[in-house]
C-alpha cells in the first residue's frame, strides 16, 4: 500500500473515505489504474487495535470526483 512519501512534491491530498484495509487495497488497485494518485493511512496495531480498525484513504484533490466514483463502485455494489 502506498504511504503519504509515496506522493509527488506539489500534489495536495484530501480524504477519500474510510474503509477496510481489504477495501483499501481493492480501491488502492484501481485508484492506480485510473492514475490517481492516492496514499492510505493504515489502522493503528498492536494496544491501539480497538481504537482504529479503518484504513484512511487519501487521493489527488484534483481528482476527488473521479477517485469517489471508483471507491463508490467498490464500497457500494450494485444489487442485481
Amino acid at each position: 500500500m502506498r504511504r503519504i512519501w509515496d506522493v509527488p512534491a506539489g500534489v495536495k491530498t484530501v480524504h477519500l473515505c474510510a474503509c477496510t484495509p481489504e477495501h483499501a487495497e481493492e480501491i488502492g488497485e484501481q485508484l492506480e489504474a485510473a492514475g490517481i494518485v492516492w496514499w492510505v493511512k493504515a489502522p493503528s496495531s498492536g494496544f491501539l487495535t480497538f481504537l482504529e480498525r479503518d484504513a484512511n484513504l487519501f487521493v489527488d484533490r484534483e481528482r476527488l470526483d473521479d477517485a469517489r466514483g471508483i471507491a463508490r463502485a467498490i464500497l457500494e455494489p450494485a444489487e442485481g
